[in-house]
């Protein structure tokens, strides 16, 4: 793979949850080179690292956990070496992230529609019938009927609200998407086809 396809190069990762008298290290020395249109899983043992490694690449660590070496190249930026402003101008619409626990990750007192607006809007300037607009493609796209746009996460199943982060991660149609795991998500596209 040449230079000019790689997506994203992950060299020497190293992440740490950091304590009082001692770290335990979770990621020890990953590198890892992802192109154009590929795809990559990680396995591995349950506590063995994998969401840590999703979660240090896309640099939504929190404490006590802390990227204590590497880098991570994404569209030529070092990640790591990124203040959260910049990061934040690149999530979503560069590269999203699908978490494991869509309950979580979605706000209860907002409807999946308000969700994927304000989303959209806090990226890009986009007039609000846009937004709507394309909040009801990317619900169709996973198979979620865009009358669910006015539903609350919890009138939805678990398998619907999984959908609907995937929708979340797809509105800007991004270079990556790191999903923590995957098949969690994708078990209703084969139940669907």
């Amino acid at each position: 793979m040449d230079g000019a396809s790689t997506i994203l190069e992950v060299k020497d990762l190293i992440v740490d949850y950091v304590g009082e008298t001692s770290n335990v290290r979770a990621v020890d020395h990953v590198s890892l080179r992802l192109g154009s249109g590929e795809f990559l899983g990680i396995v591995g043992e349950s506590g063995c690292g994998k969401s840590t490694l999703c979660f240090g690449i896309a640099r939504l660590l929190t404490p006590p956990a802390e990227v204590v070496g590497g880098s991570v190249y994404f569209a030529g930026k070092d990640l790591v070496q990124l203040h959260e402003g910049q990061l934040r101008h690149l999530r979503w619409r560069d590269f999203s992230v699908v978490m494991q626990s869509a309950m979580n990750a979605l706000n209860p007192v907002m409807t999946i529609g308000a969700q994927l607006v304000d989303a959209m809007q806090a990226h890009e300037h986009m007039p609000k019938h846009k937004a709507r607009e394309r909040a009801a493609e990317v619900l169709h796209l996973v198979g979620i009927d865009p009358l669910h746009l006015r539903s609350y996460p919890h009138q939805l199943s678990g398998g619907m609200r999984q959908r609907a982060m995937i929708a979340m991660a797809l509105v800007f149609t991004p270079n990556l998407i790191i999903m923590d795991e995957p098949h969690r998500h994708w078990m209703w596209w084969a139940s669907e086809r």
